[in-house]
């Protein structure tokens, strides 16, 4: 495996998402998250796009996004490959920063072993999502 801290090209950052069903993103839309991104890794057998993940912050808190591994690759330790090396960038920053994830659903579990809590928990309240109302 051939590990590259960027994020893919666009057109690979589609295949990826569109492999779980996350859609596609405009190139505008992914210029904005390129901008966004602190940190982040891609993951490549020979020239082929495996596995990504990214990181936004603003110096103190983090929130991990877009940890993704091909359908076919996964189970074999390319997602655990991800967020150690995101761990690894994150525990050397400055200031005990905060860093928060999203999982997606049914997937809390994955990231308990890297220590991760499913929230609401005796720390803190739920974590939520904003709805836009449709009037």
């Amino acid at each position: 495996m051939n590990i590259k801290k960027e994020l893919p090209s666009d057109k690979d950052f589609n295949t990826l998402i569109n492999s779980v069903g996350w859609g596609n993103r405009s190139k505008e839309v992914l210029a904005r998250m390129r901008k966004a991104t602190c940190y982040a890794i891609s993951i490549y057998e020979n020239d082929k796009i495996v596995g990504m993940g990214r990181v936004v912050g603003d110096g103190y808190f983090y929130t991990i996004f877009d940890v993704v591994t091909l359908q076919e690759y996964q189970g074999k330790g390319i997602g655990t490959l991800i967020m150690e090396n995101i761990l690894q960038w994150f525990n050397v920053l400055p200031d005990n920063p905060t860093l928060y994830l999203g999982a997606s659903k049914g997937k809390e579990n994955y990231y308990e072993k890297f220590g991760f809590r499913s929230r609401p928990n005796d720390d803190v309240g739920a974590g939520m999502k904003y709805y836009k109302l449709i009037p």
